[in-house]
């Protein structure tokens, strides 16, 4: 007989705990901004949206790109990128707040002459307004 064996004879099994009553909560459903995928291919900007279709164009092709921001808070909720083709037409919008969101922005913020004030600005408004980030320079 061990020093130990009367505290072994003493302790209890461990006890299964119960299986739970009610199933797990749901997973929360997915942002609505998170449903778009953009990113960079080259030098070919890129965006698709929750329904699957594809929009690009090349980074030689835009004239502009600006952030349109609605009353709905700094949170990136209601603000959208507009991104302007070689037509000065809009190529592709997409939400802030899209996947790949921070590859894009790397390259459009390396363009010249990007505004990075109107940038901050335009993420930080809960006016509606719209920014222009970049403009192609007039020749």
């Amino acid at each position: 007989m061990g020093l130990f064996d009367w505290f072994k004879r003493r302790s209890k099994a461990p006890v299964a705990a119960p299986a739970p009553v009610e199933p797990p909560a749901p997973a929360a459903p997915a942002e609505p901004e998170s449903l778009w995928q953009t990113g960079v291919d080259a030098d070919l900007l890129w965006t698709i949206d929750p329904e699957g279709k594809c929009r690009a164009t090349p980074v030689d092709d835009l004239m502009a790109v600006a952030i349109e921001a609605s009353d709905g808070g700094p949170d990136g909720r209601s603000a959208w990128w507009l991104f302007y083709g070689a037509d000065e037409d809009v190529a592709f919008t997409l939400p802030l707040g899209a996947k790949g969101e921070g590859t894009m922005v790397e390259r459009i913020a390396a363009l010249p002459d990007f505004r990075h004030d109107m940038y901050a600005a335009a993420i930080r408004s809960t006016d509606v307004d719209t920014f222009v980030i970049w403009q192609r320079p007039f020749d």
